[in-house]
């Protein structure tokens, strides 16, 4: 791992009802300090189980291999005293529903402290201090005031800045932010993302962008992982994913994206992504890909270099190109 390099995952593995249900097959990405990676897919695809995996946050019953590095540590090794240390200051996360996050009957502005007090050893009346910095750092007016508010008493868009200030509260290496701003409006989902990539650059963090959608993590990050039935099926640039796609999932993706003026809506990928637990062996895609041929069933299909900086898990990758028109008008959403 480069020094550069924030966090580095590293053929992750996460499997159910003892290793029969695959739901994450041998992921590698790394987001190097200061940049911003995208990792996007439909959901069931693996991207919020890999997430919460850099954070040690997976579910009991889950059983994981590879490596997480974070500043050369393996996550997965480490114990529950030592994730205590690392979550926060090493690696810190914003979810998608900020409510259920936030402790309904704690004032957020305790919420906060109680977040830099578990990291540092200073007094509350200096941690209440920097709550209040952070409140208004993240863009919320009138902050003394507001930190003796409850979570309810916010709107949703100012609840996920809340969140975000809980998250740099104990100054971390690594952000991760799942489905940040799903559940708002168009303006203040751009202002959110907006405040990321602000934060993103001051503070020199990685930041790890989970979302569904494409256009999300495109307008932040430089980079842009693809994820399909637990798998990485394209990684790349930004400008060469959206310009020069290299696997048929990920123009499918950004057939999603553009409206059909014709018939004035959005174009969906026909079918839907294999069940956990009866995922082929072979390309993962073949049944719902316009491109698909006999040796696409044939057996495994490995993530191979394409171009400068991106790899794509296709066999068919010089026809991928141009193809986001082919696409079915019929089908399950992305």
């Amino acid at each position: 791992m480069s020094e550069r390099t924030g966090l580095c995952i590293e053929n992750l593995s996460i499997a159910f009802d003892q290793g029969r249900k695959v739901a994450v097959d041998g992921v590698s990405l790394s987001v190097p300090a200061g940049e911003a990676m995208g990792l996007v897919g439909e959901s069931g695809s693996g991207k919020s189980l890999t997430s919460r995996a850099a954070l040690g946050l997976l579910p009991k019953n889950a059983e994981a291999g590879g490596r997480i590095l974070l500043d050369g540590q393996n996550v997965l090794e480490m114990t529950a005293a030592q994730l205590q240390r690392v979550r926060g200051a090493g690696i810190a996360m914003v979810f998608q529903d900020p409510m259920s996050s936030l402790n309904p009957v704690v004032r957020v502005g305790q919420s906060i402290t109680q977040v830099i007090r578990s990291h540092e050893n200073i007094s509350e009346a200096d941690a209440e201090k920097r709550a209040v910095a952070l409140m208004e750092r993240v863009g919320i007016r009138d902050a003394p005031a507001r930190a003796g508010s409850f979570p309810h008493e916010f709107s949703g868009g100012m609840r996920q800045r809340i969140m975000i200030a809980m998250a740099l509260a104990a100054k971390p290496r690594v952000l991760v932010a799942d489905e940040p701003t799903t559940a708002l409006d168009v303006i203040v989902q751009k202002n959110i993302l907006d405040l990321l990539d602000q934060l993103r650059r001051e503070e020199g963090m990685g930041l790890l962008l989970v979302s569904h959608d494409l256009a999300v993590v495109a307008s932040l990050c430089s980079r842009i992982a693809v994820m399909y039935a637990g798998q990485i099926v394209e990684e790349g640039p930004t400008t060469d994913i959206l310009n020069r796609p290299r696997m048929p999932y990920t123009a499918g993706l950004l057939a999603s994206t553009r409206r059909d003026k014709s018939l004035k809506r959005l174009t969906a990928i026909p079918g839907s992504p294999p069940p956990l637990g009866a995922r082929p062996e072979s390309c993962r895609f073949a049944a719902r890909c316009p491109l698909v041929t006999a040796a696409c069933r044939a057996g495994a299909v490995n993530l191979m270099e394409v171009g400068p900086g991106q790899a794509a898990r296709c066999i068919r990758t010089a026809d991928v190109p141009g193809l986001s028109a082919n696409f079915g008008r019929q089908g399950a959403h992305v």
